[in-house]
């Protein structure tokens, strides 16, 4: 198999993606009301993000329950809910500990991201 038809496919957590066609970037507008942002567009006040709407897509997400930060991240970058990826909130109360841990430490994750899963050059950030 040529490297391009093996890069057609990403399988995660029994998912499959399609490879993008050309590069992609996704931007999570996190508790943000999309009404806000389209007002906001209407009156000419978010011209950056305008731009990138008319050159490529403004798709809306549902929300993974509970609806809080931690979880929807995790649901967005392993394609999975909340039951399968193990992170169900912001935090869980540690009772040896006797306090608040927050939900980010890639220990709590049950489950590969599509990051992960992405051959190396295409994870590689460039300025």
């Amino acid at each position: 198999m040529d490297r391009r038809a093996a890069r057609s496919i990403v399988t995660v957590n029994g998912r499959d993606y399609a490879w993008p066609k050309a590069p992609l970037v996704v931007i999570c507008c996190d508790g943000s009301e999309p009404a806000y942002m389209e007002i906001a567009r209407a009156r000419g006040l978010m011209p950056a993000l305008d731009q990138m709407i008319t050159k490529g897509e403004n798709l809306r997400g549902l929300s993974a329950m509970p609806s809080f930060t931690n979880p929807n991240n995790l649901s967005i970058v392993t394609g999975v809910p909340p039951a399968v990826h193990g992170i169900c909130g912001n935090y869980f109360y540690d009772r040896e500990a006797g306090q608040e841990i927050m939900m980010n430490d890639p220990k709590y994750l049950r489950a590969e991201t599509i990051l992960a899963a992405l051959p190396r050059p295409a994870r590689r950030l460039r300025s």
